[in-house]
Parts: C-alpha cells; sequence; structure tokens
C-alpha cells in the first residue's frame, strides 16, 4: 500500500534574515520523502513567522486537511515549525490522532507517538517561552534604537519615498507631486472623498495601479513624515495578548527633519487645520472613531457568541433572485476562518425577534404611537413655511461667498496654486448662481400641495417599510448591555435583568441548506432529466450554490449522474 505524504514547511524568526531558508527546508522534506519511498501528495509552505496560528492561511489549510483522507503522513522539520504557542499544539496533536494520521519529525528521524506526550508539551511550553522572551529583546531593540534617534523604519509601499541600501531615505518626485496636490486640495477645503474621486477622474492611481481611497489619503495627509518629521515608537506589540496596541504619546520619540520633506510645515498644517474643522463640524472629538461604519447599527458592540465569546460582526450580501441587499451577523471567529458552530443571523429576522420580545414585555400600543407620531408630524409641517426656506437659502448663500473670500486669501498666501484657484472658484460660483435661482423661484410663487405629498409620503413609509418594528428594536437596544447568541436560543442582558429568548431553528441555515438539497433531490426525482440551471431558477439561488449542493449529495452517495457530455439522466440512490 502507497503511503501517502506531505511536508510543511515554515522558517522561524530568527530564520527568515538567511537567504533561501525556506526552500532548503522545502528541499531537506522532499529528500526526507524520497528516502522514505512515501508518495508526496501536497506541500504547505508558511511564509510567514509567528507563535500562533493566526494568520498563518497554509497551517489553517493542513489543520482543515486533517480531517480528509488527502494523506497518511505529516513530515516537518521540528516541533516547532508547527507552532510555538502550548494551546495550539495539543489542538493539533488531538485532531491528528483523532484523523488516524502520523507525525514524522524529520531531524530527529523519528516519529511523534502517544508516549512523547509528555516530552512534547514541555518542548511545546518552552518554545513558547523562547518566543516570549525573543519578543521582549526585539521590542527593547527597537525602542533603543528609536529613543537614540536610529534609522527611520519605512515599509517597501510607503508612497512618495525610497529606502536606500545605505538606509537612507529620498523622495520619489513623481509621487511627491501627487502627495502634494492632496495637500493643496485638503486645505482648500476638499474632503478626502472629494479628493479621491478628483484623483480618480484624473487617472491617478498608486503603487498597485488603483486608485486612493479616501481613507488613504486621510492618512498620508495626517501623517507627519511628510513634513519631513519621524515619530517612532507609536505601536507596541504584547505577546500576551497577541495584539498590536497604541502607545500614549508621551511616551513616543519625535525627531523633527529626519527624512527629506515632500510638503512644507505651512501646508501641512493647513491641510490637518482643515481635516480638524470638518470634524469639529460634524460633532466628533479626537478620540472617537473615524471609522465609516461607527454607529452604522443600533445592533454594533452589542451582539456575542455564547460558545467563545467573540463579537458578532455585520456583512452584506446580494439575495441572487432580486439582487436585493441582505444583512447578516456572524461570529467573528468564523470570519476570521476559525472554526465556530453557531448560527448566522439575518439582520430583518432578528429585529422582528426583538420586537416581539420588547412587545410581550412591554406592550406598546402600536396604532395609537403611529397615531400620535403622524399627528405631531403634521402639525410641525404645517407650521413650516416659505420664509424658514428662504432664510435656509440665504444663510447657504451667506457661506458659499465666505468661502470665495478665503479661497482669495489662500491665493494670495501661495498656499493653493492658481490651477486649484480657478477650479474651486468656478464650482462655488456656480453653486451660489443656482442658489439664487431658487431664492427667486420661493420668493415669486409658492408651490401648491407640497405638505400635503410630504405627509403622503410620511404615512406611506410607516405602513410599508417596518419602521415602527424596527424603532420599537432599537428602544429595546438602548436598555440593553449586551446579547449572547447561542444556536437555538438568546441572552439579552439589561441592567437589571437577564432575559432568555428561544428561537429555535429560526436562524438554523445548516437546517435550510439540507431542506434545500432534499427540495432537490425531490426535483430529480420528479424529472431525471433536470439541469442545474432549471434548479436554481426554481430554487431561486445562485448556479453556483445548486452546484455545491449537488455536490454534497454526491459525496453523502445519494445521487448519481448516468451519461456524459452533459446528456443523461439523475438516479436517485436512496
Amino acid at each position: 500500500m502507497t503511503v501517502r505524504a506531505v511536508i510543511y514547511a515554515r522558517c522561524s524568526t530568527e530564520e527568515e534574515s538567511q537567504k533561501d531558508a525556506l526552500k532548503k527546508q522545502v528541499e531537506e522534506g522532499r529528500m526526507c520523502v524520497r528516502e522514505n519511498g512515501w508518495l508526496l501528495t501536497d506541500i504547505y509552505v508558511e511564509s510567514r513567522s509567528g507563535t500562533t496560528t493566526k494568520g498563518r492561511n497554509e497551517y489553517k489549510r493542513l489543520y482543515e486537511d486533517l480531517a480528509s483522507d488527502k494523506f497518511d503522513i505529516i513530515v516537518i522539520k521540528s516541533q516547532d515549525r508547527l507552532m510555538r504557542n502550548t494551546k495550539d499544539w495539543y489542538l493539533f496533536i488531538d485532531r491528528l490522532l483523532r484523523g488516524q494520521k502520523k507525525l514524522y519529525i524529520y531531524i530527529e528521524r523519528k516519529y511523534y507517538t502517544t508516549d512523547d506526550a509528555l516530552i512534547t508539551g514541555i518542548k511545546a511550553i518552552l518554545a513558547e517561552e523562547y518566543s516570549r522572551e525573543l519578543s521582549k529583546k526585539i521590542n527593547n531593540a527597537h525602542r533603543n534604537r528609536q529613543k537614540n534617534n536610529g534609522p527611520v523604519i519605512l515599509t517597501s509601499n510607503t508612497y512618495g519615498y525610497r529606502k536606500l541600501p545605505d538606509k537612507s531615505v529620498e523622495v520619489v518626485e513623481e509621487e511627491a507631486k501627487i502627495k502634494r496636490r492632496m495637500y493643496e486640495l485638503c486645505a482648500a477645503g476638499f474632503g478626502s472623498r472629494r479628493i479621491s474621486a478628483i484623483l480618480k477622474k484624473e487617472g491617478i492611481v498608486g503603487r498597485n495601479g488603483k486608485p486612493f481611497s479616501d481613507s488613504a489619503i486621510l492618512r498620508m495627509i495626517h501623517n507627519p513624515i511628510n513634513k519631513g518629521t519621524a515619530v517612532m515608537n507609536r505601536l507596541h506589540y504584547d505577546f500576551e495578548s497577541k495584539k498590536i496596541r497604541k502607545v500614549p504619546k508621551e511616551e513616543q520619540f519625535i525627531y523633527e527633519n529626519k527624512v527629506p520633506p515632500i510638503v512644507s510645515e505651512e501646508l501641512w498644517e493647513a491641510a490637518n487645520c482643515e481635516i480638524e474643522k470638518r470634524s469639529e463640524k460634524a460633532g466628533r472629538t479626537e478620540s472617537e472613531k473615524r471609522g465609516r461604519y461607527k454607529g452604522k447599527s443600533y445592533l454594533s458592540g452589542k451582539l456575542f457568541c455564547g460558545l467563545c465569546k467573540s463579537p458578532y460582526y455585520r456583512r452584506t450580501r446580494k439575495r441572487y433572485r432580486d439582487g436585493e441587499t441582505i444583512y447578516e451577523w456572524k461570529c467573528s471567529r468564523y470570519l476570521e476562518g476559525e472554526t465556530c458552530g453557531n448560527v448566522h443571523l439575518e439582520e430583518e429576522a432578528l429585529y422582528g425577534l426583538l420586537k416581539h420580545i420588547y412587545a410581550k414585555s412591554y406592550q406598546p400600543d402600536r396604532e395609537q404611537i403611529i397615531s400620535d407620531m403622524t399627528e405631531m408630524l403634521e402639525s410641525v409641517l404645517k407650521e413650516t413655511d416659505y420664509q424658514t426656506e428662504l432664510l435656509r437659502e440665504h444663510e447657504k448663500e451667506e457661506k458659499l461667498l465666505c468661502q470665495m473670500n478665503l479661497l482669495v486669501e489662500k491665493l494670495l498666501e501661495g498656499v493653493i496654486s492658481d490651477e486649484v484657484y480657478q477650479r474651486k472658484q468656478k464650482g462655488l460660483e456656480e453653486e451660489v448662481l443656482e442658489i439664487r435661482k431658487k431664492i427667486d423661484r420661493l420668493g415669486n410663487k409658492k408651490e401648491e400641495g407640497v405638505i400635503e405629498k410630504r405627509f403622503f409620503c410620511i404615512e406611506r413609509v410607516f405602513e410599508t417599510k417596518n419602521i415602527f418594528e424596527r424603532a420599537v428594536a432599537m428602544a429595546m437596544m438602548d436598555e440593553v448591555e449586551k446579547i449572547f447568541i447561542y444556536p437555538e436560543y438568546m441572552e439579552i442582558v439589561c441592567e437589571l435583568n437577564c432575559i432568555k429568548a428561544e428561537y429555535g431553528k429560526l436562524f438554523n441555515y445548516r437546517k435550510k441548506k439540507k431542506e434545500e438539497r432534499e427540495r432537490i433531490v425531490d426535483m430529480m426525482r420528479e424529472n431525471p432529466q433536470m439541469t442545474a440551471r432549471r434548479i436554481a431558477e426554481e430554487l431561486g439561488i445562485s448556479l453556483s450554490g445548486v452546484n455545491y449542493r449537488i455536490r454534497a449529495l454526491k459525496k453523502e452517495g445519494r445521487i448519481q449522474f448516468r451519461g456524459s457530455g452533459g446528456k443523461g439522466v439523475w438516479e436517485i440512490l436512496e
């Protein structure tokens, strides 16, 4: 019987600087397989080191394949090639034994056996302790280099700069021009999204060939390296938590004129002042998160997996049959590629469930609340007259005129170029002209039926868009601290009590998939010539989704196709 073997190769931290270390390790593994007369079926080559399995995609692939019948033996150089983490080592060994696979360590010329459990456990502990000490030494070396004004560390994708062999830094002038343009546009009052759109329209892209995103532009404008100032010791890797944390400002090291500047101190300050003005206008403080998804949902930061205690994150997908956007909440551990057996939550169904729980506990009068709300809106709308709208348009006009005066000042100060001034001035003049036209229309004519039309639209929204149900669920969220999700129930933790709500199989997508597979079998039984495309149309799912379900049914031994070239019939094997 042919013995099938695979190789797992990964460089340790100290080996990464050695030329061709990983290539040599793979070749040693190949030689071991040949000498033992095994059949090599796959090679898992990890391009990064690390004390844990997080981010190591090849290790995760190997870990998943342990449950399959792809190989019999795993060949490694030494135990610490797999990991230097005691917990991960025991998880790996448990799956190895359950899958009836063998582990061969070629540097010791021996197999792992259950008799080695104690010694390998000690080795894993020692390897983890070695990694902990190594991490401390590396962090300390970095801090001393930064404290003593050592050379600045730039990544290979630092736009506008290039690192030279002697560790000095030079400006890439072609890229620097684009960066200066970003600063000039920002100083002239343009936001990062608008700057991104302008550069995209002009065909300007980054090193990766893709347009600059608004978040990337914002990061570049904030970075003091562009005015020649290097800020060191900003981040610190914590070995115990395996996370990177921000270092307090008072512990950072700031060195001016560390690298050649791309923009002047004045232009850098002007651009960042504009950003701060926008933040203040939006009511956002420096400590608040700038991410675009902050506050996107009332459920954010409230949902947690009851099985592994990880937070739930919101994701979107398009429904195949009508292209409608579906919002789902999934365990973050599952999204990171790790195993988690918990359910996914469809947002609309979850809101409906929360509304039902809230209504059962507090019994709000839906009709009375909507009636009171519409009456209030009607009175507000009737009080609104054209004088208020006229005043609002005059305020807009005054604001634009102030922007035009400020633009002239920046042109005279040399902050912006004449080209930028003319382009911005033209846009402002067009906006002023449109506002003045609207003021003339409002002053000469009153539009008839506006209030009635708006009120009718509001009533329609209340009736058709489930506004009340969402409002009820959102009101409940104000009182909820956390919601722990389990496969068949949830625990809603409030300030004074904890509510257990059972939902059975409502979110059990595995059961839904099983039911879909049963429907496919029934369709094939009724029409043995049924095509995958026709099944997709009948079920309202994608063709790839149907093919996936058909493969699952074949693997279960429930169906088989008799024929070739796409012509034939389905046979039910039950």
